[in-house]
């Protein structure tokens, strides 16, 4: 089912937020960015706000989360709101019972007076048709293999914070490009601030970045190499972004024995560092499962909890945004 999501055209203000392509103009970005270093200031000096006072946000997460979960229950907590967090939706909710996505929505909306909920879930498509059914803001914080919005926001705003910039960017994707949903995000989130930019897409065959996405993003200028070899790209990149061969959806499909085949296949520690450039920044979304070494967590290219961290601020930017418009 195909639906058609607002854009945002300047304002956030009431609408949700389903998918990177709502953006379209480098200034509402630019809006986010200034709103975080607000919410930074707020977290730094360690002086909460109040001014989601009043309202009520509810985070609805079929699936297993920690850093989104938790950012986005600290981000509504800092700002003041009250939060209805039910994580295990799968398993404690009455989707067991077969209730559809669209009565539960509606449902968390009239029991506790939610002004906006954050859903994550299985489906692809899951948070589009929330949105089309509640009566308040979504916001999609993963939906299937799809996107992971918020989570691009906080990679965008990491590179720019790393590196000082956001244009003339030469990025790798590495890992699994087939399910991974956070570098589809990202890679559609770059095409808007970035008209000279290279997308290194780095995978096993079988993990290759759909070819839908790779020819949009041809389409909209952006040269785009697709190849297996990590160590002959990693040279000449800015930014290393690293995701994990992803058990669950291997699981789904019964292919165990592959995904233990595959688990392994880039290992990133300091010697393939050596490779990298100096002003480099090297991110991942987390949870690792062997693909980054310990010992890169000292190198000062390594990013990935500052990344965390930028989720913080970013989602509660979000949260302001679309609740109050400033």
């Amino acid at each position: 089912m195909k639906i058609n999501l607002p854009k945002f055209n300047g304002s956030f203000k009431n609408k949700s937020f389903i998918s990177i392509e709502q953006l379209t103009k480098n200034s509402e970005i630019k809006k986010i960015f200034r709103v975080a270093e607000q919410m930074k200031d707020i977290v730094v000096r360690k002086k909460p706000s109040n001014v989601l006072n009043g309202y009520c946000i509810a985070e609805l997460f079929y699936q297993p989360s920690t850093r989104t979960f938790t950012s986005f229950l600290a981000a509504a907590k800092w700002l003041g709101a009250m939060t209805i967090p039910i994580h295990g939706m799968s398993a404690y909710s009455s989707a067991v019972k077969g209730e559809s996505i669209e009565d539960t929505v509606r449902t968390i909306h009239q029991t506790t007076g939610a002004d906006l909920i954050i859903i994550r879930h299985p489906g692809d498509n899951s948070t589009e048709i929330a949105a089309q059914a509640s009566y308040v803001p979504i916001i999609n914080a993963g939906s299937g293999k799809k996107e992971h919005p918020t989570q691009a926001i906080l990679d965008l705003y990491t590179i720019k914070n790393e590196l000082g910039r956001m244009k003339n960017l030469k990025v790798i994707f590495l890992g699994d490009l087939k399910y991974g949903r956070t570098i589809k995000s990202l890679g559609k989130l770059l095409t808007i601030v970035d008209k000279n930019l290279q997308l290194f897409l780095v995978s096993p065959k079988i993990l290759k970045m759909p070819k839908k996405l790779v020819k949009e993003w041809r389409v909209r200028g952006v040269k785009v190499h697709e190849t297996e070899s990590l160590l002959e790209v990693l040279p000449q990149v800015d930014v290393l972004y690293v995701t994990r061969i992803q058990k669950e959806w291997f699981e789904v499909e019964r292919k165990l024995s592959l995904y233990r085949k595959l688990k392994m296949v880039y290992d990133i520690n300091l010697k393939t560092l050596r490779r990298a450039k100096k002003k480099m920044v090297e991110m991942h979304p987390l949870p690792r499962v062997g693909e980054i070494a310990y010992e890169v967590d000292n190198d000062p290219r390594a990013a990935y909890f500052r990344q965390m961290r930028n989720g913080l601020y970013t989602r509660m930017a979000l949260l302001k945004l679309i609740l109050l418009g400033s």
